[in-house]
Parts: structure tokens; sequence; C-alpha cells
């Protein structure tokens, strides 16, 4: 059941009236976190999980996004709040629940970067194996990401603000459902 109507609310403002809530300007405490665990993609003791081909992606999307950029900057809004109201159109665009813009305080990044280990596999098989498909595009593809693996790593230093999205989680999978195990 629909509890607000979003029909006259602007997209980046979201479905709920999350500006009702109260804002705070101090930071909370993130000591109690506990400490980052970098994702494994590596389940040696079960050898049909899905998880274990999930690895060679993963390394591909981390490439992406350390990769080159357009040297043409898009056009973007100079006026920061403009800017951020932009990004939150596009996270609820993607469905997310709620879109929140924010500082990026120093104790939520890491203090050294985590590199994929996959990473270096993918480089290898860029560098040695050839692509067998009748794809279309997929030649321009395989050579962006030749492109993206040899691309230096960038640092996230430059970045003060974060972009965060909320995504509803229905429900846990019981025990014994298929797909359990990798979920």
């Amino acid at each position: 059941m629909k509890v607000f109507s979003s029909k006259n609310r602007p997209v980046h403002k979201g479905p709920f009236p999350c500006e009702l809530l109260t804002r705070q300007a101090v930071v909370p405490d993130l000591e109690t976190v506990p400490a980052h665990m970098p994702l494994s993609y590596v389940r040696a003791d079960d050898p049909r999980s899905i998880i274990n081909a999930m690895a060679e992606y993963q390394a591909m999307l981390d490439a992406i996004r350390n990769g080159k950029t357009n040297p043409q900057r898009a056009a973007c809004p100079d006026d920061p709040v403009e800017r951020a109201e932009h990004l939150k159109s596009f996270g609820y665009f993607c469905d997310a629940a709620i879109v929140g813009a924010c500082l990026l305080p120093q104790s939520a990044v890491l203090p050294v970067a985590y590199r994929n280990p996959a990473l270096d596999r993918l480089v290898d098989t860029l560098q040695t194996r050839q692509t067998k498909t009748l794809a279309a595009g997929i030649d321009v593809i395989m050579a962006d990401l030749r492109d993206s693996v040899r691309a230096p790593e960038r640092s996230i230093s430059p970045h003060s603000h974060a972009l965060v999205l909320l995504y509803e989680n229905p429900r846990d999978p019981d025990e014994g459902e298929d797909g359990v195990a990798f979920i």
C-alpha cells in the first residue's frame, strides 16, 4: 500500500518526505563500525558455486572504474545543490528507496586502497587470450577493457562528497531455498 503520493513531488525528493527529518551537523562515531573486509569471489570448497564465476566480472568492473575517462567534460551544473538534485534523481531512476548526498568524512575512506587480486589474472587473460565470439562490438569492448587495465590507478582523495543509495531488502532467503548459498 502506498502511504505517500509522489505524483506532484520533484523527482530528486523521492517518494518519502525525508526533508522532514531532522538534520545533524555532527558526523557519527565510526569507531564502532567493523573493520573493512574485502569481498572474496573464491569458493575453493564449492567449485560449482556461482560465486566463483563472479570474480572475473568484478575484476572487469574494477578495471573500468579505474580506467580511462572521456577527456570531453559533460555539461554539469555549477551549483552544487542543483548537481546533487540531478544525481539524486538518477538514483531514484535506478529504483533506490532513498538517496542522499553528504560530505565524505576522511574516517569513511580506507587508509590503504584495496586492489582486487583478480585484476592481475584479467590483465594476463587480456594479453594472451583471443576473443572467440561473433557478438557485434565485442572487439571494441575488449579493446576498451585492455586500455582500462593499462590506465594508472587513481585515488578518490580529490572527492569531498558522497552519494548514498539505500535499497530495500525485501527478506532474507530461507535455508534450503535455491540460491541461498551465494546470496
